[in-house]
């Protein structure tokens, strides 16, 4: 099973580095709430995991995806080691 969010973190973290341009989606991944997906208008899909508990929560970059336009949404696949993403560009890249 899973961790849990709530488990461990506060309401809010930052994430280290932050996407350069407004997020359009932000996906957690199934099974694992410690993962996340951010797909951004400046044209790259951010993976980041969150370390931490509570008020020392952050989230820190893992890989970032390009695309060659802003992405409007990506989500992960059938756990988190596949993701998917789309955009403007007008592909949807694995």
């Amino acid at each position: 099973m899973g961790r849990l969010l709530s488990e461990h973190l506060a309401s809010q973290f930052e994430v280290t580095p932050p996407p350069e341009d407004a997020v359009s989606s932000v996906k957690f991944a199934p099974g694992d709430s410690l993962r996340l997906l951010a797909s951004c208008w400046d044209k790259n899909v951010y993976l980041y995991e969150i370390q931490g508990d509570g008020e020392d929560a952050e989230g820190v970059l893992v890989r970032k995806f390009p695309h060659r336009g802003p992405v409007l949404d990506a989500c992960f696949g059938k756990d988190d080691t596949e993701a998917f993403s789309g955009g403007l560009d007008n592909t949807v890249q694995k």
